[in-house]
Parts: C-alpha cells; sequence; structure tokens
C-alpha cells in the first residue's frame, strides 16, 4: 500500500500507510511541525484505535530549544497512548545525524515509551510489522520497506 501524503512543508512531509504515520523531517523541529504532528497523530489515532510512529530524519542542523524541548516532552507522554511503537530512522549525515542522534537520546530518557533506531528504513518496515498488537494489515504490508523509502526519496516540498 503506497504511502499517501498528508501534509507537506519545506520543513517536512507527513503521510500514512493505514496506521503506519510516516513523518519525513527535513530540518529541525519548529512549533508549526509540532502542530501538524499531533493533529494528524490525532485523527489517525480517532481512525485506526493505535498507530505506528515512524519518523525519518533527512537534516537538521541544531537541536530544538528549550520550548520546543518541553512541548515535545509533555506531547510525547500525551501521544504515546495512543501508538504502538516508535520508531526512527536517521538518514541525515555528519553533523545533523550526531545532533540528531544527541536529542533522540535525550527525548528518550524524558519519555517511558520505547524508541526503536533502525539503520535502514527497510528495518523500520519490519520492526513496524512485527510490534506487539500490530494490525493485520501492516503486518502483511509486504511492500512497506520499499514503500518508505519512495516516500522519503520524494522532493523536498517548496
Amino acid at each position: 500500500m503506497p504511502i499517501t501524503v498528508l501534509e507537506e512543508r519545506p520543513e517536512y512531509r507527513l503521510g500514512h500507510a493505514g496506521s503506519v504515520y510516516v513523518t519525513v523531517w527535513f530540518s529541525e523541529l519548529s512549533m508549526v511541525a509540532l502542530d501538524a504532528l499531533a493533529r494528524h497523530h490525532e485523527v489517525l489515532a480517532k481512525k485506526y484505535g493505535k498507530i505506528t510512529l515512524v519518523s525519518v530524519v533527512v537534516g537538521a542542523t541544531q537541536a530544538p530549544g528549550p520550548e520546543l524541548r518541553e512541548r515535545l516532552r509533555t506531547e510525547t507522554v500525551e501521544l504515546a497512548k495512543t501508538r504502538r511503537g516508535n520508531i526512527v530512522v536517521v538518514l541525515a549525515k555528519g553533523l545533523s545525524a550526531i545532533i540528531t542522534r544527541s536529542f533522540l537520546a535525550v527525548l528518550s530518557l524524558l519519555s517511558s515509551e520505547t524508541m526503536k533506531v533502525p539503520a535502514t528504513l527497510e528495518e523500520a518496515a519490519e520492526q513496524a510489522r512485527k510490534l506487539e498488537g500490530q494490525d493485520e494489515e501492516t503486518k502483511h504490508n509486504a511492500t512497506l520497506g520499499a514503500d518508505l523509502v519512495a516516500f522519503a526519496a520524494l522532493p523536498r516540498p517548496k
């Protein structure tokens, strides 16, 4: 099942394949991005019950500031209630990758939710399919890995 685009801006692209919510981040987080993330998360959770979040980090040049970190901390607790899993793939290279992995380490300390950080999108798809309580459609989605790769490779929105 191909990934349906929900919203895109120069900073991010959001989509889903059934109950798998896919976010692609081209730059650092912003309040606008967090608003969109939460809004679509809520809609998908209402439709599917529990969702699986797969985040793909393509680039970031700085860690979020204190205000964003605080909001993330509080939202993560609420959003985790409607998630089966939180999977993050860091495709960024160099300094962006270091910044992202450092931020993820801090975020994982703030959340009781288990975060998986596979090396590739194909591994992310495999982990998503194997999550406890995963819906049948996702378990049997043999093209999820290729769909994630294709979605992340779409041109950055302008």
